[in-house]
């Protein structure tokens, strides 16, 4: 067993959001609606094209804007305002997939040009996309998804045709190509792959797990019940783990084994500051949650059972309520390590992230003469992540990689401490803390008032804890009396 310092075991979201791990190159408003009446961004996508070139394709309140991320990042560049309709929703809902060479955008605004949106990206760089005719065989949707191995979009829609299904063999002509007719009721948002649908069934409260394999004979495979709004759902990269997100306050982001779908279960769970996310993406085993408030959290599920946040960026910085303001969509695949990031109030955010991994630590927490340290806090200085050992001294939690700091303490400040983690490496080590003896009053200096605390001690006027009598027990002899107060005179007068 490794012998380092340091402690803890669960993370108390006590603080604020913390800006780390991401580094903002630009922060682009649009139209100016960035106050808490007036929402005008929505959700963000992504494109490549054949050279290269990045864009970032974000809704607003009148359509969609397409942006040239690469070309000057710090000054991204607008090369498109495709018009959309634009009436009778408050938060102006986009929704966008790409699939080859097309943008596909589905809205649930009144209007004209209603339908699924359907623009050639081909031209770019050297020309402006170009807009093609609307598919028309449904109107309004809150959510599409492409299955980019099949060409199919799967898309949100009405009762009695709940999951409109749409061939793009012809990008450019898309055609009716089935439904999931009365099944995946109160959809908001789908999600698939290897011929397998995971539906997130909204009010109905319940993830729903079909067999689409054929698209005319679609079946249940199972479900997953849960208490708040299913909202939306993705998988790990394995296929082992469905992660879903209930955006509703104070549920959590839950990891469900799904590999037996007769036994599913959950593993873990993960919520930020705010304790309200709105939607998960996943990108070689970490999660990218617009999270509202809080803005975006990157989340590494390498471990599916110990999920750890290793980056986040707070878009909104008014405040960390649990109100639908802030991140609304968060864009991670992309080929030049930026994310996107929409905030409803404050715009796109191009942010560039350098991949960061987790790593575990567990052990025991001594003092320097092999004492157990139980009940001790330690706050990251990296986040302000509060972590706490249990009653034994035992601690254990994960971190971002690198040699982290951290304060120790027991009511105040005893210590500020490092340890190094290990990308997707878990280490057993204990952690040996300098404490001050004398000190009782745990103000970082021994003078009078330790005297009086000590006196009131002997007298029984105060019932200190287990680690008050250790700093009141200056030397050592496992009785606190007016030795201890004669050496602490001695420190005070040296």
């Amino acid at each position: 067993m490794m012998r380092i310092i340091l402690s803890t075991i669960l993370i108390s979201y006590l603080f604020s959001a913390q800006n780390y791990n991401l580094e903002l190159i630009e922060n682009i408003e649009v139209n100016s609606f960035n106050s808490n009446s007036d929402f005008g961004v929505s959700d963000v996508w992504g494109y490549t094209d054949e050279t290269g070139i990045e864009y970032a394709i974000v809704g607003y309140r009148n359509g969609t804007f397409i942006y040239d991320v690469s070309t000057n990042p710090e000054s991204p560049i607008l090369i498109s305002d495709i018009p959309g309709p634009s009436g009778s929703d408050y938060y102006y809902h986009r929704d966008y997939k790409t699939y080859e060479d097309y943008l596909y955008i589905v809205n649930e605004m009144t209007g004209s040009d209603v339908g699924m949106q359907v623009i050639d990206l081909s031209p770019l760089p050297n020309n402006l996309p170009v807009q093609l005719d609307t598919y028309t065989g449904f109107n309004r949707s809150h959510n599409l998804w492409i299955d980019v191995d099949e060409g199919y979009a799967f898309i949100e829609n009405q009762y009695p045709d709940n999951i409109h299904i749409v061939d793009l063999y012809y990008g450019n002509n898309p055609q009716y190509a089935g439904t999931f007719g009365t099944q995946g009721n109160n959809c908001h948002d789908i999600f698939t792959r290897n011929g397998i649908a995971y539906v997130s069934e909204g009010y109905s409260n319940q993830y729903g797990i079909y067999d689409i394999s054929n698209i005319d004979n679609i079946t249940l495979l199972a479900t997953i019940p849960v208490v708040g709004y299913a909202h939306n759902a993705w998988l790990n990269d394995l296929g082992t783990h469905l992660i879903t997100t209930e955006e509703t306050s104070n549920i959590t982001v839950k990891i469900w084994d799904i590999t037996d779908l007769n036994n599913i279960n959950l593993v873990s769970e993960y919520l930020g500051e705010n304790e309200l996310a709105h939607n998960v993406h996943v990108e070689n085993n970490q999660l990218f949650i617009s999270h509202y408030t809080t803005g975006l959290k990157v989340v590494d599920i390498y471990n599916p059972e110990k999920p750890v946040e290793v980056a986040a960026y707070d878009t909104y910085s008014d405040n960390d309520s649990d109100g639908f303001y802030g991140c609304w969509g968060a864009y991670p695949f992309t080929q030049n390590n930026y994310l996107y990031a929409s905030d409803m109030q404050y715009g796109l955010f191009i942010l560039e992230y350098n991949p960061i991994y987790a790593g575990w630590s567990n052990g025991y927490i001594y003092d320097e003469d092999g004492q157990i340290l139980a009940n001790l806090e330690l706050k990251s200085l990296l986040n302000n992540h509060v972590f706490h050992s249990d009653q034994t001294g035992h601690y254990e939690f994960g971190f971002p990689e690198g040699n982290q700091e951290f304060e120790f303490s027991i009511g105040n400040t005893l210590d500020t401490l490092s340890i190094a983690f290990y990308p997707h490496q878990e280490v057993e080590q204990n952690i040996y803390v300098n404490i001050n003896p004398g000190d009782v009053n745990q103000d970082g200096t021994i003078n009078i008032l330790d005297i009086v605390n000590i006196v009131n001690i002997i007298l029984g006027n105060y019932m200190p804890n287990g680690f008050e009598l250790e700093l009141a027990d200056f030397n050592n002899d496992n009785d606190i009396n007016v030795l201890d107060i004669i050496c602490i005179v001695n420190i005070i007068l040296e």
